[in-house]
């Protein structure tokens, strides 16, 4: 393994990227003190993870990255590359090559990578760890290292020893370890005292979990029960509403279509007046020259017209007479027939209701002759039958008495027995009674006594109890309640934080320009105005208002940052944004200071807003034109005062503009950004104020849960002794009221013993005589029993025999007299109609004779009025015929005047039909109407109980719901859902998740616990092996490395003494290391008297002792050789060439003799100042000083 090359980009003196490659043996870098050779040392010290700015050679760590000259900009980073050769694998990585690579960028952001991925620092450290390579390591040696090696103290020299012991590995698990068993040692203290708080929480939360779930699956159905039944009302709502609509659509038809006949017939009416109108004019002219010419004719035409008038109306009416008078003959001959039809009919009818009464009547009488019969049957048969029963009853009785007697003697002589030997039992026990209750008395009394004794100390605790109860009680609902508003305010905090952080309500074109800041894509940007400005909550809404848009103006550094962003928006196609550059806003001059003094002034705008005083003009910029006043009324008396010169805000975000116009309503946010903040920065004090207040009171509550359970406890246990008397003294109350009711029973049988005694020796002698009197009686009703049942057997048939025949003849019978009814109405019928056939004959005789009278009146009359017609048309044969033709034509327009008004008032009648059918179509309408809104109004409830109770539509609803068999039944059980909840109290639905939560963080954390004191046992058990191991490697390679030290020195001092040691040997790991050397000739008690030449060759004995056990894959040496002289620095040089075939050497120098050894040579100059520039030769190249 060897360094391959190293490029360096924008590194301290090297701004332009430059490579260095190096070949195996000896390279060496040249130049003049201040090229920056030294440079190449920092560069690989920094690249293998150094960071301490102080070992290279800075104040901070942006110090590496090339800060510019007068001719030269400053780098924005600067990267450094090592590559090495990993063909031996000695890296632990199965890569032939390594390229290890560290950047950093100017805001302080660096990176690392491996072979072009990117790493941690951690990774770069074990990769090197043991190689001599690390960052404690000893392939980097330079001028300050060497004196670090000889003048520190002797607890300082210990890590170049550990890395040439090959242990910072094992210190480094050791370390690691030991950091991981603090942690589990801390991660068991913390589940111990979460376990313990769980334990607590476990019990309760899975009692009310429990009621929950029960509430849960209660409430799951019911949600079931309502959606159905809610979906069932909806459809029938909704076919109810299709079908309104339906009649609705019909009616509403119906009644457009009579609107739209009542117009046409109106205009054909009026059309009608019009033409009535014209031919009344047209008359007029007609009868004006009738009257011109036959003025004196018109009484004659008159006696005409009338005389032809009568003629028509006697025709006529002759003409109907006539027509009556044929109808009527007519009709004559027709009732004629028919009355000759039905009095054959009615012959007919009589003589079959005398034929049906003659069958009737005999019938009557064969029925009543059965029924006497069937009668005296039926009376002789219930005689023997109530003969025959009470011959039965009579028997049953006395085999119950039988029966009775015998059982009752048997049962009266066992009860005798039982009595004497029961009275001589009796007699036994007594005196044994009397002795329990003596004592059991005395024991009562004790027991009540220590009873009283334990309820007073029980009641006691129980007050203590309850208080500390309610303590608790009351701190763990302040608990809950604390923790729920912790829980809202934290998950609220979060998201709004969230919105924050993803940039919520901005711009897309100010996000864009952010994540380029927030990328160092561009650098002066200071962020958004909303992002820069703080606000009190009472001014939010105003401020707001007052920038709007301007909330999402950027502010930048200078004018060109704001090009640089602006390029950056084209170049994307993102949009357009305000840029307000700190260079080059000024500042608003506001001039009316008399507002300050008028009512409802508040501040303005800039006054009321903190920012960085960097941003004061900017916010001067914005918002010092701006008034904000207290409310709307105040701002338009300030506003017209001062003539809408400027813009006033209210605090409620009314806006009253420059120039008069007013903008209001509701408050104009920019998406909330600014109130956001604001919010944000509230919730985290409340955030932690919380916090507080539920560690106090989560602390305050298990002491006095503590407290409590040891009350409990006590009660428990004084509750147990209470109940143990209880029961005790219900027992010997029991046992005493017992053993006195025994006493008193037994008192009363032994005077009672001798009354009972003779009661039932009377009792089974009478017993006894009973039994023989029925027994005797009873086989004297045997015999008569068994000859009435032959009796009654026989006359059985003949009464059935009777009641057949009688059922037959009273069908018969029942028969005739309907055909009979039925004959007599046929009969009735028939004379009723012969009845009205008579009178409509005599109607018809006295109309003819009425008749022939009419036409003889008419027929006179005709005669009459054609003579005198005769008589007026002679009279006008003299008068014009003009007039004639002019009378025709009012005739012919009278006819066509009639017409047209018989169809208007035909035409009105129709309109009023039509008026009268629309207004029962509105009528109509206004019902469907009516019951439409109903309708709609219980379907909008149903769907607005949906959303109000379950945040559901109809469809999502549908989807829940189930079909049901029965409504009724499904309703019913909707109640006791309801009152199955209602019964339930109290419920805490957050408990089933926490019960869940805490219950698998009880058992998680439990699995933890013992995870965790397992991974402590073996950490500890590690610590002890790494320990053990490290002991063991740092002796063996501290004695080798003692062994080449005093070798070494003694070479490169030509003699003298040398020794590593200990200063504390039993405390291998943590020992100082002091070097104790004699050069030869001295006698030295401390490096420090040594000479620099001499400090250097102790270092570098040290240093070659170390490679001599353990080379280092490459060494960069810068300028060790410095203090040496030039005998010594051939020496070191000569030395050196010892340890070529195993380490690489990159040697620092400007000393000749080491020059001479290098194989090539980088020469480093600085032709530009603060600018380092590389010169590679090979040793061949160089001439020789001799040619």
């Amino acid at each position: 393994m060897y360094l391959k090359s190293l490029e360096l980009h924008g590194f301290k003196s090297f701004p332009d990227k430059v490579v260095l490659s190096f070949d195996k043996g000896l390279t060496g870098v040249v130049g003049p003190n201040g090229s920056g050779k030294s440079n190449i040392g920092d560069a690989v010290r920094w690249v293998l993870g150094e960071q301490s700015t102080k070992t290279l050679r800075g104040n901070k760590m942006e110090d590496v990255i090339f800060s510019g000259t007068t001719a030269r900009k400053p780098a924005g980073f600067a990267s450094v590359t090592l590559t090495i050769d990993n063909s031996t694998g000695e890296l632990g990585t199965d890569d032939s090559e390594v390229a290890v690579t560290r950047k950093i960028y100017r805001n302080g952001d660096s990176e690392y990578k491996i072979n072009g991925k990117t790493v941690r620092l951690k990774d770069i450290n074990e990769l090197f760890m043991d190689t001599g390579l690390g960052r404690d390591g000893y392939s980097i040696i330079g001028q300050g290292r060497i004196a670090e090696i000889v003048g520190a103290r002797s607890t300082e020299r210990r890590d170049i020893f550990e890395e040439a012991a090959g242990i910072s590995k094992f210190r480094y698990k050791k370390a690691e370890a030991e950091r991981r068993l603090t942690q589990a040692q801390d991660n068991l203290n913390r589940l111990t005292d979460i376990l313990s708080e769980l334990e607590d929480r476990v019990g309760p939360l899975k009692k009310q979990s429990e009621k929950a779930e029960k509430f849960l699956v209660l409430a799951d159905e019911r949600k079931k029960l309502e959606l159905s039944l809610w979906i069932y009302d909806l459809e029938e709502l909704g076919d109810a509403l299709k079908k309104i609509e339906e009649n609705s659509l019909i009616y509403t038809a119906q009644y457009e279509n009579i609107v739209s006949q009542e117009e046409r017939e109106e205009q054909s009416i009026k059309e009608a007046y019009d033409k009535m109108r014209e031919i009344t004019l047209k008359i007029d002219e007609y009868k004006q020259l009738i009257l011109d010419v036959e003025r004196e004719s018109s009484d004659y035409r008159s006696g005409i017209a009338v005389c032809e008038n009568d003629i028509r109306h006697s025709e006529e009416m002759i003409a109907s007479v006539r027509s009556r008078q044929e109808n009527e003959e007519n009709a004559k001959k027709a009732v004629a027939e028919k009355m000759a039809a039905l009095k054959n009919k009615l012959s007919e009818g009589e003589q079959k209701v005398r034929d049906t009464e003659d069958e009737l009547r005999s019938a009557e009488k064969s029925f009543k002759e059965i029924e006497e019969e069937a009668g005296r049957a039926e009376k002789e048969s219930g005689d023997r039958e109530s003969k025959l029963n009470a011959l039965y009853r009579k028997q049953n009785d006395l085999k119950f008495t039988i029966a009775s007697a015998s059982s009752r003697r048997d049962e009266l002589g066992g009860q005798l027995a039982g009595l004497d030997a029961q009275n001589e039992e009796l007699a036994k026990t007594l005196a044994g009674y009397e002795e329990d209750l003596r004592t059991a008395k005395e024991t009562l009394d004790t027991i009540e006594e220590r009873e009283k004794e334990s309820e007073n100390r029980l009641a006691g605790l129980s007050m203590m109890y309850k208080k500390k109860k309610t303590a608790f009680d009351e701190r763990k609902q302040q608990f809950d309640d604390l923790t729920l508003e912790l829980r809202e305010k934290q998950q609220r905090e979060k998201l709004l934080s969230d919105m924050e952080n993803s940039m919520e309500g901005l711009n897309y074109s100010v996000k864009e320009i952010l994540k380029a800041q927030k990328n160092q894509r561009i650098s002066g940007i200071y962020g958004t105005v909303s992002q820069l400005i703080t606000v009190d909550d009472e001014y939010t809404t105003a401020i707001e208002t007052a920038l709007g848009g301007a909330l999402q103006n950027i502010i930048v550094k200078n004018e060109d940052t704001a090009k640089r962003c602006i390029a950056l928006l084209k170049e994307l196609r993102k949009g357009r944004a305000t840029f307000l550059p700190v260079t080059s806003v000024k500042p608003y001059d506001f001039r009316e200071n008399g507002v300050r003094n008028e009512d409802g002034f508040v501040a303005l705008g800039d006054e009321i807003v903190e920012t960085d005083p960097d941003f004061k003009n900017i916010m001067s910029n914005l918002l010092g034109r701006t008034v904000i006043a207290e409310d709307i009324d105040y701002a338009s008396v300030i506003a017209k005062k001062y003539s809408y010169r400027f813009r006033i805000v209210t605090l409620d975000g009314q806006v009253i503009n420059a120039g008069g116009s007013f903008t209001g309503g509701s408050a104009v946010q920019s998406g909330g950004i600014l109130s956001r903040k604001n919010e944000i920065n509230e919730l985290a004090g409340k955030i932690k104020e919380l916090e507080g207040r539920v560690s106090q009171v989560r602390d305050d509550a298990q002491k006095v849960r503590a407290e409590a359970e040891k009350l409990r406890l006590d009660i428990e246990a004084e509750n147990d002794t209470t109940q143990k008397l209880n029961e005790d003294r219900m027992t010997f109350r029991s046992e005493i009221k017992s053993l006195e009711s025994i006493l008193a029973q037994s008192e009363q049988q032994n005077r009672n013993y001798t009354d009972n005694r003779h009661r039932l020796e009377k009792n089974i002698a009478e017993a006894q005589e009973q039994f023989k009197t029925a027994s005797e009686e009873l086989e004297k009703i045997n015999s008569e029993l068994e000859a009435a049942q032959s009796e009654a057997d026989s006359h059985q048939s003949l009464k059935e025999g009777l009641a057949e025949k009688r059922k037959q003849l009273s069908d018969h019978l029942y028969e005739l007299k309907i055909r009979c009814m039925e004959a007599e109405k046929n009969c009735e019928s028939i004379k009723l109609e012969i009845s009205h056939c008579e009178a409509e004959a005599g109607n018809l005789n006295q109309s003819a004779k009425e008749l022939e009278s009419q036409i003889a009146v008419h027929e006179k009359t005709i005669a009459e009025k054609r003579a005198e017609i005769e008589k007026n048309r002679a009279l006008l044969e003299k008068a014009s015929g003009q007039t004639e033709v002019y009378r025709s034509c009012i005739t012919a327009s009278g006819e066509q005047h009639d017409k047209y008004e018989a169809a208007v008032s035909e035409k009105r009648a129709g309109i009023k039909k039509l008026g009268e059918d629309k207004e029962r179509l509105s009528r109509e309408m206004s019902r469907f109407e009516e019951k439409k809104v109903n309708t709609q109004r219980d379907y909008d409830s149903i769907i607005t109980r949906l959303w109000e109770n379950y945040e559901l539509t109809r469809t999502e609803a549908e989807n829940q719901a189930e079909k049901l068999e029965n409504v009724g039944q499904a309703q019913k059980r909707l109640g006791e859902v309801r009152n199955s909840i209602k019964a339930l109290g109290s419920i805490n639905v957050a408990a089933i998740e926490e019960y869940k939560e805490v219950s698998e963080r009880y058992e998680f954390l439990s699995a933890q616990l013992k995870d965790v004191e397992n991974s402590k046992r073996e950490l500890e058990k590690l610590i002890e092996e790494l320990t053990s191991d490290m002991q063991r490697i740092f002796a063996e390679n501290f004695a080798l490395i003692n062994k080449n030290f005093k070798e070494i020195f003694v070479d490169l001092f030509g003699g003298g003494k040398a020794d590593l040691e200990l200063t504390d040997p039993d405390n291998i790991l943590e020992s100082g290391i002091e070097i104790k050397v004699a050069p030869p000739g001295k006698v030295i008690k401390n490096l420090i008297s040594l000479s620099g030449g001499e400090q250097a060759f102790v270092a570098i004995a040290i240093y070659f002792a170390i490679l001599k056990i353990r080379p280092a894959p490459f060494c960069i040496l810068d300028e060790i050789d410095a203090a040496l002289d030039e005998v010594n620095v051939r020496k070191y040089a000569f030395y050196l060439k010892n340890f070529v075939s195993t380490t690489q050497f990159i040697l620092v120098t400007h000393r000749r003799g080491t020059m001479e050894l290098a194989n090539v040579l980088y020469g480093v100059t600085m032709q530009q100042n603060g600018v380092s520039k590389l010169l590679k030769m090979n040793q061949v190249d160089i001439p020789d000083e001799n040619e």
